[in-house]
């Protein structure tokens, strides 16, 4: 037989290897406890989401946009940045939110 090891021998020693560590513990010697790290900050990535518009809504917001782009001194307004400002309004506006409930019962 060869001088290389094979998986069965590899997981052989690896199982007697667990059972020593587990026989160690359980006859009472104390594992050195480390301080709990704090919990890392949450990165949350954003998530996309996408609306289908039919060509002339699509036409009409981009003209808007182009529109406010120039009212607030700005290079561009995208669809993005439109979309983002009109949900935070949706979801702290009550008023808003009620307008939109009662176009959505409208729709069927």
């Amino acid at each position: 037989m060869s001088a290389a090891k094979t998986a069965a021998d590899k997981l052989k020693e690896k199982a007697e290897r667990l059972r020593r560590q587990q026989a160690e513990q359980a006859s009472g010697q104390e594992q050195q406890q480390r301080p709990l790290a704090a919990a890392p900050d949450v990165h949350t990535k954003p998530i996309r989401s996408t609306v289908d518009l039919s060509p002339d809504q699509h036409a009409k917001l981009k003209a808007w946009c182009g529109n406010v782009a120039v009212e607030i001194g700005r290079s561009r307004v995208t669809t993005q940045d439109v979309m983002r400002t009109l949900v935070g309004r949706l979801l702290d506006d009550p008023g808003l939110a009620q307008n939109v409930i009662r176009d959505l019962r409208q729709l069927g």
